[in-house]
């Protein structure tokens, strides 16, 4: 997101990574932040009702996707400000890379190169769309869950650990690894191979760039990823761990 510029008012600071402080941000950064949500919430409106106008023809196998540009609309419009935000280039273009790239690879190939998605059906087939499936109902799930702190550049904005951040600290991105390595089994080809080798170097940045945001912003942090893993829970994190049943639930942070 882009808060305009950061004056002495502001109570920002830059810090490593180029991490913004936002302590009191100003009129002008509210009313950008204003204006970035509505651009948001209508990009992923409009891309939902495509997709479900979709559906009659396609069938259910959209419908999870349906349901995660939903989520990431309504997550516009409620989502808390940034206490910390990474504003650098490499952040920025780590993010929408991660976001967007396979996506746009497959708007552009299917229309170019469709013989690169001819599915491929093997016994182990019903196995991918179901994965395929499956990461897309988690990840939808994960970002409702987040809906409040989600974010697409890294950014610092309310503790989550509750629901599928107990058991994974980027549960959105586990759940695309799924849904497209689903894709990937049920339409194999090198090029789409690529795209997503070149989608995953993006991804595992923007999340070293998100949790360098989350440590500056919340300290727990450091706790929590002791006990929780990137991408899934460890069993010996999850023998490792010995709750206090004594003390209120240790939160933390997390963003798309």
């Amino acid at each position: 997101m882009a808060f305009g510029p950061v004056t002495a008012d502001s109570g920002a600071a830059i810090g490593e990574y180029g991490l913004l402080h936002l302590a009191a941000m100003t009129s002008n950064p509210r009313r950008a932040s204003r204006i970035t949500n509505a651009i948001g919430f209508t990009v992923f409106g409009v891309w939902a009702a495509v997709t479900l106008s979709k559906m009659p023809a396609v069938g259910i196998m959209l419908a999870p996707t349906f349901l995660m540009e939903l989520a990431v609309a309504i997550s516009f419009l409620v989502r808390d400000e940034p206490k910390a935000a990474t504003k650098s280039l490499r952040a920025r273009i780590s993010a929408y890379g991660g976001s967007f790239f396979a996506i746009a690879f497959l708007q552009i190939a299917q229309r170019s190169n469709p013989e690169w998605f001819v599915p491929h059906i093997t016994l182990v087939t019903p196995i991918a769309i179901g994965m395929w499936l499956g990461g897309t109902l988690w990840t939808a799930y994960a970002i409702w869950h987040l809906r409040y702190a989600f974010s697409i550049e890294p950014a610092a904005r309310r503790l989550v650990t509750s629901g599928p951040y107990a058991i994974s600290r980027h549960p959105v991105y586990a759940g695309y690894i799924a849904q497209y390595l689903g894709m990937l089994i049920t339409l194999p080809s090198v090029p789409f191979a690529l795209a997503l080798t070149l989608w995953a170097a993006a991804m595992i940045d923007r999340m070293y760039l998100e949790e360098a945001v989350l440590r500056e912003a919340f300290p727990e942090y450091a706790d929590y990823k002791r006990r929780v893993g990137a991408l899934c829970q460890l069993p010996s994190r999850r023998t490792a761990r010995q709750p206090d049943r004594s003390t209120s639930r240790q939160p933390d942070v997390a963003s798309v």
